[in-house]
């Protein structure tokens, strides 16, 4: 009998399997109350849920599947250690995996909050490698987080042990269980049904729990709206409620504020592309690149002039645009000008076929955008009237001046010009600066002319268009005025339009005289050049053109071009690539003989690149999206000799603004909080540049760009080809968390 005693061994291995089971029941319940605790960060960080259904469906899969996670853990994990037959070991080590399961989902919380991932191995390549814009992935809270979770594992386990010998009803207990089985039930209805119906409301929300779905390239994109779901941000659009720009407020270094503000010159030859640059065509662009630092991997994000100046302006992707114009929400560079007191303007160039020339960029538009600026495109009688006003306000200060016919077009330019600098002294000495306050739409701004006189002053820079284009042509060229203005974050007086590029750099000229001498204030002019876009496949039109007879002898040279419509644009380009070169060297000539280029910045690029060069449909055309990017610093102008230099780091337009920024006002703000882009000061050597197209999501990279599909796949294009690549999801992660960075 003595030998059956054992006083050490108190339960029999079965009974301690029993109370190892019904322990571990009430443990994984209160460790359900925590994961659902702390799950709720998914829902704080989900994708906006934007009817009453999708927000139904958010809440049910926060509880059915946080719950169901910590269910599968116990039946994995707990239940199977449960028949070691030692209930204090057993308690041990449920106690510690509790706590590095809690540690695991915290981990997974914070990367997803930061880059809307969920715990990988691409992740947590991610954390190694410590990408960061200005928070970064910091886990320094682990080192209270972890001591916390210990405490209450081992508060948990104490709880539910006396418990176990407590006799009770746990009505409690079985009333949450059957709230999180119907909420984990109802969940995966909803999905199927909205799967099935293809309501992307729901669906969207798939990937934000943990261990949802597997993540694959597909699921990731279209998780993150670069698929199907995409369709139903182009419908819906994106509010000004979802983003969040800039991240934070812009601070000025102090050691700058009583400094002279440095002037700022963009030169934006539409039309130019990298390869088009040769010592026959372009002499003097060349010699002012190889006295400037030139950026020779320049690619231009999107195919139209339009987006890309919104890239210019507010250093941001298209995806934020219309969201950010609904909002009245003024580019942050540009914010900080008026603060400064600059005087911004644009002058643009509108030749005969310049309506034409610009038409792919106004269809490029999406629907939306150009709704919003349906005021502003006066009806025919409105304009008609407009116009005619002008021509009375006009022919009246002709005749009390006593100047002739011949000056009417410089005088009505200096009078809109000291109309805008007028606008401009009461918008800046304005109390609030804010961004509701400062940005005036330009459908207001087109429309709202107290007197028919002011409105003839707004109307004026149309005039010279009315008598020279027929009425589409007016439309075309009134919706394009006014989109780029909106685009360039600028107000429709602080605009200004001549017919070529001559005329564009002879008022510009002018203008900074006035700015520099007269008016002592700094400047930033905006130069649209459009004459490499106006070329005609017409014969008749080239041979009545002012370089006819140069383009007839090279037409008699090479008899094929009498019957290749392409040779023919080709020539007609040529030669005004050349008149565009010698007016541009003409004008910088002038600038420097007159030290009008002192503390001046000098940006020299291009909005849209050479479309003759496309000769298969594709996508991303490197050739044509490849365009100059030729800077002068302000601090180098007076050096001699000027010695230019070379940056084959990747660029984009977005880079412009935070140069801008940094460089020429002081911005000491971590640039990642209000642009996508970097100055070029400091560029980066970047793998990619991210650009967030209609259908698809482009990587441009220093070779190649790898384009992800609305059908999920992915490949690279060479020459009209697409040939298929493995998708490289770390690539993905770290792109759409740049992208999606000012998203709430």
């Amino acid at each position: 009998m003595s030998e059956n005693f054992n006083p050490l061994k108190r339960f029999s291995y079965k009974e301690q399997v029993s109370r190892a089971i019904t322990w571990g029941h009430y443990f994984i319940f209160i460790n359900i109350l925590l994961a659902c605790l702390l799950g709720f960060s998914y829902v704080y960080a989900a994708p906006p849920t934007t009817s009453f259904l999708s927000f139904f469906y958010l809440i049910v899969s926060w509880l059915g599947h946080m719950s169901f996670l910590t269910v599968v853990v116990y039946l994995v994990i707990f239940f199977p250690l449960a028949f070691i037959g030692n209930f204090r070991y057993y308690r041990v080590l449920c106690v510690c995996i509790a706590v590095i399961m809690h540690t695991i989902l915290l981990f997974d919380i914070k990367i997803y909050l930061l880059v809307k991932v969920h715990l990988s191995m691409t992740a947590i390549n991610l954390i190694v490698r410590e990408l960061d814009f200005d928070t970064g992935l910091n886990y320094n809270f682990l080192f209270i987080a972890v001591p916390i979770l210990i405490a209450l594992e081992c508060v948990f386990a104490k709880i539910t042990t006396h418990s176990l010998y407590r006799a009770h009803h746990p009505y409690f207990v079985r009333t949450v269980l059957i709230i999180v089985c119907s909420c984990f039930v109802t969940s995966h209805v909803l999905h199927i049904w909205a799967d099935a119906t293809k309501y992307e409301r729901i669906t969207l929300l798939r990937s934000t729990f943990p261990a949802h779905y597997p993540m694959t390239a597909r699921s990731f994109l279209s998780s993150h709206g670069w698929l199907n779901e995409k369709q139903l941000m182009a419908s819906d659009g994106l509010g000004a409620e979802y983003i969040n720009y800039p991240l934070t407020n812009l601070e000025i270094d102090p050691h700058f504020v009583n400094e002279r503000p440095a002037n700022v010159l963009l030169i934006t030859l539409n039309g130019l592309s990298y390869s088009n640059l040769s010592k026959e065509t372009t002499p003097q662009l060349l010699a002012f690149k190889e006295q400037v630092q030139s950026f020779d991997s320049h690619y231009l994000l999107y195919k139209e002039e339009l987006n890309n100046v919104f890239a210019m302006t507010y250093g941001l992707p298209l995806q934020y645009r219309q969201g950010l114009f609904a909002g009245q929400m003024v580019p942050v560079t540009l914010e900080e000008m008026f603060k400064q007191d600059y005087v911004s303007r644009v002058i643009v160039s509108a030749l005969k076929r310049t309506p034409q020339s610009v038409q792919p960029s106004l269809q490029g538009m999406s629907v939306s955008d150009v709704a919003m600026q349906a005021a502003a495109y006066q009806t025919d009688t409105a304009v008609a009237s407009a116009v005619d006003d002008a021509k009375d306000t006009k022919t009246d200060t002709n005749t009390a001046n006593g100047t002739a016919p011949e000056a009417v077009t410089t005088s009505t330019n200096e009078s809109s010009a000291d109309a805008a600098d007028a606008a401009f002294a009461s918008e800046s000495s304005s109390p609030a600066l804010g961004a509701k306050d400062t940005t005036a739409t330009v459908t207001a701004t087109m429309t709202t002319a107290s007197t028919p006189k002011e409105q003839a002053v707004v109307n004026a820079a149309w005039l010279e268009a009315q008598t020279q284009f027929d009425h589409a042509d007016q439309e075309t060229l009134r919706r394009y005025f006014s989109l780029l203005v909106q685009n360039s974050g600028l107000r429709s007086m602080q605009f200004g339009h001549v017919h070529n590029v001559h005329e564009v750099f002879a008022q510009a000229l002018q203008q900074i005289r006035e700015y520099r001498l007269r008016e002592q204030r700094p400047y930033a002019l905006s130069l649209v050049i459009n004459d490499l876009r106006d070329f005609d496949s017409s014969v008749q039109a080239l041979l009545q053109s002012p370089q006819g007879q140069k383009l007839q002898a090279a037409m008699d040279e090479d008899l094929t071009s009498t019957v290749n419509p392409l040779m023919q644009s080709l020539l007609y380009y040529e030669l005004s690539l050349e008149d565009v070169d010698q007016a541009f060297g003409k004008f910088m000539t002038q600038l420097r003989s007159q030290g009008l280029l002192d503390h001046t910045l000098v940006i020299v690029t291009a909005a849209e690149g050479n479309k003759l060069l496309a000769r298969e449909p594709q996508i991303f055309d490197r050739e044509v999206q490849h365009v100059p990017l030729m800077v002068l610093w302000p601090q180098e102008v007076h050096q001699k000799p000027m010695v230019g230099s070379e940056v084959h780091n990747l660029s984009s337009p977005q880079d412009l603004s935070a140069t801008i920024a940094r460089e020429i006002l002081h911005v000491t703000t971590s640039v990642g909080n209000f642009s996508l882009g970097a100055s070029l000061k400091e560029l980066p050597d970047r793998p990619y540049v991210a650009v967030d197209g209609v259908d698809e999501l482009i990587l441009v990279g220093t070779e190649n760009n790898i384009i992800y599909s609305m059908d999920g796949s992915s490949y690279i294009e060479n020459n009209g080809e697409r040939l298929p690549v493995r998708p490289n999801l770390e690539n993905l992660i770290e792109a759409t968390r740049d992208l999606n960075r000012f998203l709430r």
